[in-house]
């Protein structure tokens, strides 16, 4: 139990310190704090664009995490050597990658709360900018403290993680990836609408629910092929999924005041059981045939 753990973990400060695993991060948070901003327009409600934009960066990023985080960390196991010496210390082959997946899915968590609670505070940031605009009239702009804090979790942890790397020799990427995670949550707090995060989070947790069967997808090809090929596998497999996205991008469920069921939460995500299922089984049964040199 406890070196499974370690794997996991270990699978986790592994990704977190891979560059482009911030890059998406940077890129989603970009998109859910600038879209908003730069081309704000009155659609109906004031917030609609921001979630709009929150909902389209999980979605994005979260696939692009969930394609080439596990095919990087199994291969450079596979391929140095390393997972031989995990597997030789009392550590069966299926929860070798049952752990190393969980270790995955870890790193996913990380970029989709950050990028969650970012959203949160720029639909915040809007709805008040909605309501200041309807009192005073004019166009509808986000609130300028609300798109400070959403810009922190961009700017802060680039300049503290080279702070800290520099003085303190602590690794830059994933400082800074860890450091966006908790400016996130830092500027979720300023100003926090309870009824407005009640409604809001469950449309983006829907949103990562999709994300999950690309992960275990990529996973399991990357046990059995080799980078590029197991990356075009699971891309497929990203785009056999689009036709059911529809169901996962209910944005607009929260207009005029409505709301998202969380029964409807709970039906989404075991309507996507099966094929993470089927994926990790497939996982579990390459990894079990596969010579691990």
């Amino acid at each position: 139990m406890r070196r499974g753990r370690a794997i996991v973990f270990a699978t986790a400060f592994e990704l977190l310190c891979e560059p482009v695993f911030l890059l998406v991060l940077l890129a989603a948070l970009a998109l859910s704090i600038l879209a908003p901003a730069m081309h704000y327009h009155q659609f109906g409600e004031a917030s609609r664009m921001a979630r709009d934009a929150g909902v389209s960066a999980i979605l994005v990023g979260g696939f692009a995490v969930a394609l080439l985080g596990p095919v990087k960390t199994f291969r450079r196991e596979l391929e140095t050597g390393t997972a031989q010496v995990a597997l030789s210390h009392s550590v069966s082959r299926t929860s070798f990658f049952a752990c190393k997946t969980i270790g995955c899915a870890l790193a996913y968590l990380i970029f989709s709360v950050a990028v969650s609670l970012t959203t949160l505070t720029v639909v915040n940031g809007a709805e008040i900018g909605g309501a200041i605009a309807a009192a005073r009239g004019g166009m509808a702009r986000l609130w300028g403290p609300s798109f400070a804090c959403a810009m922190s979790a961009i700017v802060l942890p680039l300049v503290l993680g080279a702070l800290l790397n520099r003085f303190c020799r602590v690794r830059f990427v994933m400082s800074a990836n860890l450091l966006a995670l908790m400016f996130a949550f830092a500027g979720s707090i300023y100003r926090f609408d309870g009824h407005l995060a009640a409604r809001l989070m469950p449309v983006l947790v829907l949103s990562s629910i999709p994300a999950c069967a690309v992960l275990a997808a990529s996973a399991a090809f990357a046990v059995r092929f080799r980078g590029n090929v197991a990356v075009a596998l699971a891309a497929a497999v990203a785009v056999l999924l689009l036709p059911a996205l529809g169901n996962y991008c209910l944005s607009d469920a929260l207009a005029y005041g409505g709301d998202l069921p969380l029964g409807y939460v709970l039906a989404a995500f075991v309507a996507f059981a099966p094929a993470v299922a089927v994926f990790v089984l497939a996982g579990v049964y390459f990894i079990n045939v596969q010579d691990v040199q």
